[in-house]
C-alpha cells in the first residue's frame, strides 16, 4: 500500500534538509566568515533545528567541508572522466580544464570559501587541509596529468610538470580572490583574463614554439 501523501512529503522534506543545510550555510560562510558563523545562524535560515544539524553533520567544519565537496568534487569528477577516456589533442583537453576552472571561479561561491579559508586558515587548520587536499592538490593533480599526457605524445615541450601546474592555476586563484576582495573593478574582466590565460599558456607549451 502506499505511504499516505502527508508521510511521503515529510520523507522527500527530510531527504532534502542536507542539502538545505548545505545552502544556509553557504551563505552564513559567505557573509560572516568561519569564525564567527553559528550554527544556530544556519538552523534558522534552513528552517531547521540546531539539532537537526548534528543529525547530518559531525560540527560546523563538518559543514563547511561538505559544502565544499558538494561544489567541486562533480566538477573534479568530470574532468577525471574525461582524463581516462579522452583521445583528442592534449591543447583541446587543457582547454577544458582552464574552462571548467573558471566555471568554478566565476560560476561558484567557492571563491568566496577560499578567501575564508586564507583570512582564517590558522586558527582553523582542519579547513585549510580539507580544502588543500580537496581542491587544490587535486586540481593539481589533473593539471599535471594534461601536461605529463601533452609531453608524452609530443604536443608539449618538455619542462618542469609541477612549475608549469602552478604557472597555470596560481595566476586564476589569485585574480579570483583580487575580485572576491576589491570587487567587480573594469578592468577585472573574467572572460578576458581566462581567454588571455588559455592563449598564453598554450603558447608556453607548445612543442613548436621557439627558444
Amino acid at each position: 500500500m502506499p505511504a499516505p501523501a502527508q508521510e511521503q512529503k515529510f520523507q522527500r522534506r527530510k531527504e532534502e534538509r542536507p542539502a538545505e543545510i548545505m545552502a544556509a550555510g553557504l551563505r552564513i560562510f559567505a557573509n560572516k566568515g568561519f569564525a564567527a558563523a553559528r550554527l544556530e545562524e544556519v538552523a534558522e535560515a534552513a528552517g531547521v533545528s540546531k539539532a537537526t544539524i548534528y543529525l547530518y553533520f559531525d560540527s560546523k567544519a563538518d559543514l563547511f567541508a561538505a559544502i565544499v565537496r558538494e561544489i567541486a568534487t562533480p566538477r573534479f569528477d568530470e574532468m577525471e572522466r574525461l582524463l581516462d577516456t579522452y583521445d583528442g589533442p592534449s591543447a583541446d583537453l587543457l582547454n577544458f580544464m582552464i574552462g571548467k576552472l573558471k566555471e568554478i571561479a566565476t560560476g561558484t561561491e567557492l571563491p568566496a570559501l577560499a578567501k575564508i579559508i586564507l583570512a582564517e586558515s590558522s586558527n582553523f587548520p582542519e579547513i585549510r587541509e580539507f580544502y588543500r587536499d580537496h581542491v587544490i592538490l587535486r586540481g593539481f593533480a589533473n593539471l599535471s596529468r594534461v601536461i605529463e599526457r601533452g609531453i608524452a605524445r609530443g604536443e608539449f615541450r618538455e619542462c618542469n610538470v609541477e612549475a608549469a601546474a602552478q604557472e597555470i592555476i596560481f595566476p586564476i586563484l589569485m585574480n579570483t580572490l583580487a575580485r572576491n576582495t576589491f570587487g567587480e573593478l573594469p578592468f577585472f574582466d573574467p572572460d578576458g583574463f581566462f581567454t588571455a590565460h588559455a592563449e598564453f599558456v598554450a603558447r608556453g607549451l607548445a612543442a613548436d614554439r621557439e627558444a
